[in-house]
């Protein structure tokens, strides 16, 4: 029986592989302290852009408001072109 490969990543793949897991990871971070944040009535939202990714966390409402607003999003990912990630 013939075994199929997958065709090697290049090393710049593997790298935006693991920077991607690590983001996601972060946020994910983020999103646990948005929860506690929430049982003191705050209302928070933290943004984070990788490459073409836009990762949103937050409470319920802060969530909604930055996932209304495009145009927030788009500004945001003008501001930061190269990947840079940032909470607000």
């Amino acid at each position: 029986m013939a075994q199929a490969t997958a065709p090697a990543m290049s090393i710049h793949d593997e790298d935006s592989s693991e920077s991607r897991m690590v983001v996601t990871f972060l946020m994910s971070a983020l999103e646990s302290m948005c929860k506690e944040l929430a049982k003191s009535k705050a209302e928070v939202a933290c943004i984070a852009v990788y490459e073409t990714d836009v990762f949103v966390v937050g409470t319920e409402r802060g969530r909604a408001f930055v996932n209304s607003r495009k145009d927030f999003q788009k500004d945001f990912v003008k501001y930061f072109p190269l990947g840079w990630s940032a909470a607000r």
